[in-house]
């Protein structure tokens, strides 16, 4: 049987994308793109609370990737109602898959990188080459690198996540404006 890992990867880039927006697209058309954003955020406090925290360290670790793909997920997702119709490939599945890809390597490309115990975390920026250096300068500017930088703390994960959602995002944005510039759809539809 092959690793938790892998099979939560590929359900993260095959599967759950397309169900999602499938499935919220039956029950809501149009899609309010305010809506995956506000998933977001409701991740990300489970991320900060760690209410999905388990005592092993593999059970949490396990959890807060499940976590971190999601929010990858949602970040795919929430351009995309809005590029659509810009878009000529029709099946979803193809588009959703391909960004989802990008969204799921770039989660295990930044989470590469090792801690040791008593550490402080690394900058944001090694990990988040678009969003980073914009927390690291945050953090500067309000001399809170010893509350955020410390050892597993919170507000470092949680201004983590929100970076590499927003990096997703930024990604997903171009992406799907690339596809749309190449593959330009009928915008005009139902209009005489």
């Amino acid at each position: 049987m092959p690793p938790v890992e892998i099979l939560l990867f590929v359900l993260f880039v095959f599967i759950i994308p397309l169900l999602l927006y499938c499935g919220l697209k039956r029950i809501l058309n149009p899609i309010p793109l305010w809506l995956f954003p506000l998933f977001a955020i409701l991740v990300i406090d489970f991320i900060y609370t760690g209410v999905f925290s388990r005592s092993d360290t593999y059970g949490n670790d396990l959890v807060l990737f499940t976590l971190c793909l999601l929010i990858s997920t949602f970040a795919v997702i929430s351009p995309y109602p809005a590029f659509e119709k810009r878009i000529r490939i029709k099946n979803s599945w193809i588009v959703l898959c391909s960004a989802a890809f990008i969204g799921a390597t770039l989660f295990l490309m930044t989470t590469l990188g090792e801690i040791y115990v008593g550490r402080p975390w690394p900058a944001f920026s090694s990990s988040l080459p678009l969003t980073g250096w914009i927390f690291d300068g945050l953090v500067n500017l309000l001399h809170a690198s010893d509350l955020v930088y410390a050892y597993y703390s919170p507000v470092y994960r949680t201004l983590w996540v929100c970076g590499f959602y927003l990096e997703i995002l930024v990604i997903a944005i171009v992406y799907y404006a690339v596809l749309g510039r190449r593959f330009p759809g009928d915008t005009n539809t139902g209009r005489q």
